[in-house]
This record gives structure tokens, sequence and C-alpha cells, in this order.
């Protein structure tokens, strides 16, 4: 079975569609031998800065550890992936048909986080089967029928999924330790709001 993970439902009905469809279950769309799924954007968030600062740290009110220059800058030595809540359902229904499928279809948006998002859901799911690329701006029949027929090696836009995981870990870098570095400043200075 040919599993298509589209970046979201839009696509994938476009696609199965074209393939024909013969049937639907929960969170995807079945197509002869091959499935078709979707994600909602992104289905994976990076971890808070709770989970990169040491376990010593002792803890506010709310639960959350307490912000100490001590801990500044948070550089995370092995970036952490979170589940978003409201994606752990379908989340759950690609997991189960990426154990049933021999090969898999990113079908992301043909842009840097499209390919990074699909990847990501992968890569959370340790998949070792093969990937291929389906490549399309546009998801009339003509375009999608022709993206079907150019089907290229995932890896062969590894370099797009790097620029979007690039971007992505420099905004949490930037954000969170800015963010706290600037409170922290202020606070020695009286005030008492959060600065981001």
């Amino acid at each position: 079975m040919r599993l298509f993970i589209a970046e979201k439902p839009s696509v994938a009905k476009a696609i199965a569609g074209e393939l024909g469809a013969t049937g639907k279950g929960d969170g995807f769309i079945e197509c002869g031998t091959d499935k078709v799924t979707w994600c909602f954007g992104h289905m994976l968030e990076q971890a808070d800065p709770d989970e990169y600062t040491p376990d010593d740290v002792p803890r506010g009110q709310s639960g959350k550890k307490v912000w100490r220059v001590d801990e500044l800058p948070i550089i995370p030595e092995s970036w952490i992936l979170k589940p978003k809540d409201d994606a752990k359902k379908q989340l759950a229904v690609i997991g189960k048909l990426l154990k049933e499928a021999k090969e898999i279809v990113n079908a992301g948006d043909p842009d840097r986080e499209g390919q990074l998002l699909v990847d990501e859901v992968l890569e959370h799911f340790r998949n070792s089967k093969p990937v291929r690329r389906f490549w399309v701006s546009a998801q009339d029949s003509v375009s999608v029928k022709r993206g079907l027929a150019a089907l290229k090696e995932n890896t062969t836009y590894a370099g797009w999924a790097d620029a979007a995981r690039g971007r992505q870990r420099a905004d949490w870098l930037i954000g969170m330790n800015l963010s706290r570095a600037y409170t922290l400043r202020a606070q020695r200075g009286g005030s008492r709001a959060l600065l981001t």
C-alpha cells in the first residue's frame, strides 16, 4: 500500500479524486490499494524551555520552572518536538497507516514548511520506508495528474526541510531567550511585565 500524506484535507481530496476514491475511513481516504491521509499544518511543536532547563530549577505557582539568568541562554543539545494537543487524534491515524504502508508519498505544500511538516511526522514515527515527493502548487485535475506522474525521491527536497527547520529553531532560540532575558532585566528595575 502506498500512503499519501497531504499537508491539509483539501489536497488529500484532490489527490484521492485523481487516484480514484473507493472508500473513506476516519482520517483517511481509500483509493483502491492506496490510502490518502492529511495533516492540519504542523502536527508537532517545539518543546517548552522547561524541557531543556535543569531539573533542580524550582517551580513557581503555575507549575512552570522559575526563570533565572543562570539558565540563559537556553540552547538545546537535542531538540524535542511534541504532538500538538489538537493534532493527537490525526497523528495516531497517520501512525497506524504508516505501519501498513510499503511506500510513503510526502504531499506537503511545495515550499519549505510543507516539506518539513510531513518530514517531521515521518521522523516522529521513525519511518524507514521509502518516501517519494508529490510536488505541485495547484489542486486542479491536470496539475494533480502531472504531480502523480512525476514523483521524485523525498531526499531531493531535504534542503527545503533543513531551511525550514533552521528558521524554526532560530525563531525559538531568539524568542525564548530574549523574552526571558528582557523580562528578567526589567524585573530588576521593578517591572512586573512579561516582555516578548
